[in-house]
């Protein structure tokens, strides 16, 4: 289903992330109706509405009653996402919420299985699915047999205490980077299962390593960091020989083999430099994959975006590592 007559949006929680989820609207032709925050006189209000005037103020509730709304978008804190979870999952709005979709698999099952649910026209928002160079590789994996895996994460707990009031440990996995990285691990490995872990804790968030296995028979490795000196990859070795890394992963760098330069002066000084055959680069017009990822939902095309019940098995597999 297409829709090219201009749709009218709400945005619940009008914060940073809604910005991005506004500017993705607004450039797909649509309009922004109503927004919300926790009170008219907010920062975030204020801040939001200097960048779209003609959004009006509207409470949460009264957006989820209002009848005129085509599209809804949530993009709450942490700890009202689990507070209105099953009440925008009763609505029977297309509603496109910023992850977490809750952060207690046992509750969230729950809800699940409650009656009167819309669960077919509701979305959870993992932009990075979105990205041409990820489904680039989604495309190798396809085509080839995958050898092993590397995946890295780094956290960054001051960023992380920002977003919630909660022990950072506690939430870590549900809103940080590592919520991003393992969607899309599942993404393009199917559902994985932990094989072994190993843990060590700091002043402040505690690392982990994992070995993780799929049904198609290669091993993961995966290292979550507080403020890792490497940036986030993952890092996909093939039957062919080749290495596809997501690194960042907005870029992806397609290696075979290697070369070995000698040094002119010294005999025994030798560098090996992997052969680079070629890269992508995800464009930045935009925060990436949040224009695909709002196409999507506006054109209600839900099989190309993460759906409540995929979430509750990534928020499982959530709880085997804390």
């Amino acid at each position: 289903m297409h829709s090219k007559k201009k749709l009218k949006f709400a945005i619940i929680g009008c914060g940073k992330v809604a910005i991005h989820h506004a500017i993705a609207i607004k450039k797909l032709g649509h309009e922004i109706v109503y927004g919300s925050t926790k009170n008219e006189n907010s920062i975030n209000w204020k801040s939001f509405k200097k960048i779209f005037p003609l959004t009006t103020f509207l409470k949460t509730e009264k957006i989820l009653e209002n009848k005129d709304i085509d599209r809804i978008v949530s993009c709450l804190p942490i700890d009202e996402q689990v507070k209105y979870c099953k009440k925008l999952l009763s609505s029977k709005k297309p509603i496109l919420i910023e992850k977490p979709l809750h952060i207690n698999y046992t509750a969230l099952k729950k809800i699940l299985t409650t009656k009167n649910l819309f669960l077919k026209n509701k979305a959870i928002g993992y932009n990075r699915r979105h990205y041409e160079v990820v489904n680039i590789l989604k495309n190798k994996i396809k085509k080839n047999l995958i050898k092993s895996v590397d995946i890295n994460i780094s956290e960054s707990y001051d960023i992380l205490k920002k977003k919630s009031k909660k022990k950072v440990n506690k939430i870590y996995l549900y809103q940080g980077s590592s919520s991003h990285i393992f969607d899309l691990s599942f993404f393009l490995f199917g559902e994985l299962k932990i094989l072994n872990k190993w843990s060590y804790n700091d002043k402040k968030l505690k690392s982990t390593s994992l070995l993780l296995y799929t049904n198609k028979n290669f091993p993961i490795f995966v290292k979550i960091n507080p403020n890792d000196p490497e940036n986030a990859s993952i890092k996909v070795r093939f039957i062919d020989n080749t290495l596809w890394a997501l690194f960042p992963i907005e870029q992806l760098k397609i290696y075979n083999g290697n070369k070995i330069i000698k040094s002119r002066n010294n005999f025994f000084r030798k560098e090996y430099k992997s052969n680079l055959i070629k890269s992508y680069k995800e464009s930045k017009n935009l925060k990436p994959g949040f224009l695909k990822q709002m196409k999507n939902f506006s054109n209600l095309n839900f099989k190309e975006l993460v759906r409540p019940q995929q979430n509750l098995k990534l928020i499982k597999f959530f709880e085997g590592i804390i």
